[in-house]
């Protein structure tokens, strides 16, 4: 999964120190909340969400690894979700 992550987003300095799932997982969190970009110019979830998963089908990783990456983002995008009804 990490390497995939990895793979998926080259040119990324915070990327390349990923070593666990949690700090992949924190990552993809950090990414759907678009909190790399000035707040003024931020996205929402969603656009980020489909960013991400076009991203992902355009990419080069295997279907299988395409399917890991997918649910993972779908998994964020759910805990994001439930944070925000809480």
């Amino acid at each position: 999964m990490i390497k995939a992550f990895q793979l998926l987003y080259q040119n990324r300095q915070s990327v390349s120190s990923i070593k666990t799932e949690e700090e992949l997982r924190a990552i993809i969190h950090s990414e759907l909340l678009d909190e790399f970009t000035h707040p003024r110019a931020r996205l929402s979830i969603q656009k980020k969400y489909s960013m991400a998963l076009e991203r992902i089908e355009n990419s080069k990783l295997s279907n299988k690894q395409q399917q890991a990456m997918v649910e993972l983002y779908k998994e964020e995008l759910e805990k994001l979700s439930t944070e925000d009804n809480s």
